[in-house]
């Protein structure tokens, strides 16, 4: 089943005017001045990239800027995200990211620094990719429209290629969620804080924050006796364990995972036990074309797959 719709992005409490500040000064009139020639209205992502130029994700395409960014720049750039304390953000720069606070994250990469086969740090940092985060009314229609026709008793599985819009979805179901005459006691695992920071004034949920993913769904199962729990990016196997336990303690979860395919998603070593044993009842893949403002949606009942 596909189903299409059309939507007009808002960004979220002045999201790019925010990241544009917490740029060395060195770069917040070029980008700014970038933006304004080239005439660029939806701003996704602003790569920073050691001696190159910044790259955008600008209206859905891939976009080079004249804007070159020297060894000091992209130094000052991870400074200025730790707001001057880098070690204050040590865990999760060896995750490979570094939350900024409303919602924005950034990736980093560099130079792994390995002990005894664990990654403790990176150093060298040669890459950071800032991502902007939106709310899209009506992105979490479809999803939402198949949980309230099943009484809100079912389990979804979202998934895309990185960077389609997977989390804004999430952001327009928990809206709805909360604004439900009748509440549904949902529980949302948040662990690199960029699904909820914005939706403070809209939630009516229980947030688990910067906790780690498995960690944060078990202790939400147990201690905040959800009926639907909301999580991002399933990407380990102990992740996916709770997610086991969790639905068998008759949650219901509402998840999402990287995938080109359903083919794809379903051959994942990761998620195939997780579909296959039954624990997510429908598969929505997600589509939206470069350029245009339009998300697709393919459905896929797993009953009996």
């Amino acid at each position: 089943m596909k189903y299409s719709i059309n939507y007009t992005e808002t960004l979220m409490d002045n999201s790019l005017t925010h990241v544009i500040t917490l740029l060395p000064i060195e770069l917040q009139d070029n980008i700014i001045n970038f933006l304004n020639k080239n005439r660029y209205t939806s701003i996704n992502e602003i790569r920073i990239k050691r001696n190159s130029y910044i790259n955008l994700i600008a209206n859905s395409k891939n976009v080079i800027t004249d804007i070159f960014v020297s060894e000091e720049i992209v130094n000052k750039t991870l400074d200025a995200l730790c707001d001057g304390s880098i070690y204050a953000h040590i865990n999760t720069i060896r995750d490979g990211y570094i939350s900024v606070g409303k919602g924005i994250r950034a990736g980093i990469c560099g130079k792994a620094v390995i002990e005894n086969g664990i990654i403790t740090g990176i150093c060298d940092v040669s890459s950071i990719n800032i991502r902007i985060p939106r709310y899209i009314q009506g992105a979490g229609k479809y999803v939402f429209s198949i949980l309230e026709r099943n009484n809100f008793k079912k389990s979804i599985l979202i998934y895309s290629p990185p960077g389609v819009g997977k989390t804004t979805i999430l952001r327009d179901i928990i809206t709805r969620l909360s604004n439900l005459k009748t509440p549904i006691r949902t529980a949302i695992i948040d662990s690199r804080e960029e699904i909820t920071p914005f939706l403070t004034d809209r939630l009516n949920c229980d947030v688990f924050l910067s906790y780690p993913k498995g960690l944060a769904i078990e202790l939400a199962t147990k201690s905040m006796t959800p009926e639907i729990i909301i999580c991002d990016e399933i990407s380990s196997e102990g992740e996916a364990n709770a997610i086991l336990k969790a639905s068998h303690s008759g949650v219901r979860l509402i998840a999402t995972a990287h995938s080109g395919s359903f083919s794809e998603l379903i051959s994942k070593e990761i998620l195939s036990p997780l579909i296959k044993g039954g624990i997510f009842d429908y598969a929505v893949g997600v589509r939206r074309e470069n350029g245009e403002k339009k998300y697709t949606f393919e459905c896929e009942e797993l009953t009996n797959k």
